[in-house]
């Protein structure tokens, strides 16, 4: 089986000379979950910048799923990122004018292979939403058409999640989701967004500064201010 992530020789500077990243070698099998772990400065986010073609690093491989992301064209790369990767963000990037509905449906615009695999499994996009925000705990038909900027955060972070699971895609790449939340409601969204992933084969990226998440994971690859990594 190919390989989800493949990491040879990676590093990246901002500036010549000054390392962000330093990685010689990371291999991530389909399905397997690993939990990147640091302090702020490590190259945490910079990391998931690297693997979803946002940023080119200064030397070094990133292959996802045997592609390399350095041989895509822009235009390429973007499709791709849409096929093959789902997205949590920090600070969630939700469309704030759109209902919670809308949100999840997002990815299948912007992807026929998402909208494909969505259509494979429910009769529309509609439903495989609200099973996904089901399997989330946020399947309320009162808060479906509901504008998402009027949700609490931790309604709003599950929708996020819900979004990046649209379409089935290969890689799930999560930048500090569960920061704002607090122990009880963390570990609470991370089992849910692991069932979910463990069923589809996914594999997930996971950042946090958070050191007691690991237990959640298969490994830890933790990053120091030095960028000197290593894989627990």
């Amino acid at each position: 089986m190919i390989p989800a992530v493949e990491i040879e020789g990676l590093g990246f500077a901002w500036r010549p000379g000054v390392d962000v990243l330093d990685i010689p070698r990371l291999r991530l099998q389909q399905g397997e979950r690993l939990l990147v772990q640091g302090p702020s400065g490590s190259g945490k986010s910079t990391l998931l910048n690297l693997i979803g073609g946002i940023v080119a690093p200064t030397r070094g491989q990133i292959r996802l799923l045997g592609q390399s992301v350095q041989d895509l064209g822009g235009a390429a790369r973007d499709r791709f990122r849409a096929d093959h990767l789902g997205v949590i963000f920090q600070l969630f990037n939700l469309l704030p004018y759109l209902s919670v509905l809308d949100n999840v449906v997002l990815p299948c615009h912007f992807s026929a292979l998402r909208r494909q695999r969505v259509l494979a499994r429910a009769s529309s996009q509609k439903e495989e939403a609200v099973r996904l925000l089901a399997r989330l705990q946020l399947a309320q038909p009162e808060l479906l058409g509901r504008r998402v900027a009027t949700l609490s955060i931790g309604q709003q972070q599950r929708v996020a999640a819900a979004r990046a699971l649209m379409g089935a895609p290969e890689i799930i790449v999560a930048d500090e989701p569960t920061s704002a939340l607090d122990s009880s409601n963390r570990d609470a969204f991370i089992n849910l967004l692991l069932q979910e992933c463990a069923e589809q084969g996914t594999t997930v990226l996971f950042v946090t500064h958070d050191a007691t998440l690991a237990r959640h994971f298969d490994r830890t690859l933790v990053l120091n201010a030095l960028n000197a990594p290593e894989t627990v």
